[in-house]
């Protein structure tokens, strides 16, 4: 397995779904975090459960879609632990509609949190990872940024513009040793699939070739090693974890 000790690690988005299951399993893996969401008091919990279990957790409420956010979270990280190493951009809304008639407020905020608060969180963080050796990326992509989807064509677009990013940022990074990839996850069981299903996520289960959704835990694994130093040869990648949905 992955071995994070003596790693900082950064992650956004944490209070629930696959951005919280990452917590846990970056903390298993010995990593000290700091950790950023809006939901403060969500976001205090989990920090305090991952120091319950012996693990070292900073909690700064943080909101990817205003200016100085992210770069008030990279700066109490490194107050707290005088480093960077990894950085997983997860912080991220759904859209849904057809594009007739579509919710224009809607579109923006995904736009605002999934691109334009990604490209934020980038700028934010490269400085302090220039100053480490070996630092890594991981932004949270979708099957959607890989393939078109009828009724969530807003959601999909913003997941193509998190792809474009994420490889334009290993081009710029490459140099200095940073990698920078992607996770493109299925249908996962999380509170994001049931919004975006009207509460009834089993009818993404039977679009997935394995027969089921994906538990948060799964997409976690694959964030670690696309982290890790196992993945050292991996840059400007994106690495579905999706039960052989695109397939």
């Amino acid at each position: 397995m992955t071995n994070f000790t003596d790693k900082v690690v950064l992650i956004t988005g944490i209070t629930s779904g696959i951005g919280r299951a990452a917590a846990r399993a970056f903390a298993a893996a010995g990593a000290k975090l700091v950790l950023g969401s809006r939901d403060a008091v969500a976001g205090e919990a989990l920090a305090e459960e991952l120091r319950g279990r012996g693990g070292e957790a900073l909690f700064v409420a943080t909101d990817v879609t205003a200016a100085g956010a992210v770069e008030a979270l990279v700066a109490a990280g490194l107050r707290r632990f005088d480093r960077l190493d990894v950085a997983i951009n997860n912080a991220g809304v759904e859209v849904t509609g057809p594009l007739e008639g579509g919710d224009e407020a809607a579109f923006d905020r995904a736009f605002d949190t999934n691109v334009k608060g990604l490209w934020r969180a980038l700028r934010a963080e490269i400085p302090a990872l220039l100053r480490g050796a070996g630092s890594a990326v991981v932004n949270l992509s979708s099957v959607a940024g890989m393939r078109g989807m009828p009724g969530a064509s807003g959601y999909a677009a913003t997941k193509f513009a998190v792809e474009g990013l994420t490889r334009s940022a290993a081009l710029e990074l490459a140099p200095h040793k940073v990698r920078v990839n992607a996770v493109a996850p299925g249908p996962v069981a999380t509170p994001m699939l049931d919004r975006f299903t009207g509460g009834h996520p089993e009818v993404m289960a039977q679009r997935v070739p394995l027969g089921r959704l994906a538990a948060p835990e799964e997409i976690a694994r694959a964030i670690l090693w696309l982290a890790s130093d196992e993945a050292s040869y991996v840059t400007g990648t994106t690495l579905a974890v999706d039960g052989g949905f695109l397939a």
